[in-house]
């Protein structure tokens, strides 16, 4: 057997234990906290600017100076201030071809150069008014379903409004409302 003596029974209990491992619940814990955390700041502080980049994006707006945001004259236009809006809200048309069943809630701005322009389309309103609701009621619903029939539709407007105007550069037309029922 072995030539040392056993260690004495008293000297047992005051031998060092095993050192006890970190607490098993402890990093599940950590990971959830984190993870709550992590997502309140995404919801409250990321998305929020995240969404209002892609929105001024989507609008035109491009930010200047690696700033978010933009003026609205600033951007993708000529970089000319941009006057006042020229509006025609809540037009209903019933497009071609719904005997009635069918309609287009629209509404139509006009973005003005200067106050000059603006003065031009309000005393022009009824006949602008007339051309607009024409120009929509020649729309198929099949035509109003296709991808980017609202761009196209923007940009038959924006000449047809110009031109009654007499406007030598196009006009930029946004339909802030667009509902087919």
């Amino acid at each position: 057997m072995s030539d040392q003596p056993p260690p004495p029974a008293g000297d047992a209990a005051t031998a060092e234990k095993p050192a006890k491992g970190p607490n098993k619940l402890i990093l599940p814990i950590v990971v959830v906290l984190m993870t709550v955390v992590g997502g309140l700041v995404g919801l409250q502080i990321i998305g929020p600017n995240v969404i209002a980049a892609r929105a001024a994006k989507v609008a035109g707006l491009e930010p200047k100076d690696g700033k978010e945001g933009g003026e609205p004259g600033e951007g993708k236009g000529d970089g000319a201030e941009k006057g006042p809006m020229f509006k025609i809200t809540n037009l209903i048309v019933n497009p071609a071809g719904s005997q009635g069943s069918r309609f287009l809630m629209v509404s139509v701005a006009v973005e003005t150069p200067d106050g000059k322009v603006q003065e031009d389309l309000q005393a022009r309103e009824p006949q602008i008014r007339d051309v607009v609701i024409a120009l929509l009621e020649k729309q198929t619903m099949e035509g109003l379903a296709v991808p980017g029939a609202r761009d196209s539709i923007k940009a038959l407007l924006a000449d047809t409004i110009s031109a009654i105007v007499g406007h030598k550069s196009r006009l930029k037309v946004f339909l802030p409302q667009f509902v087919v029922q």
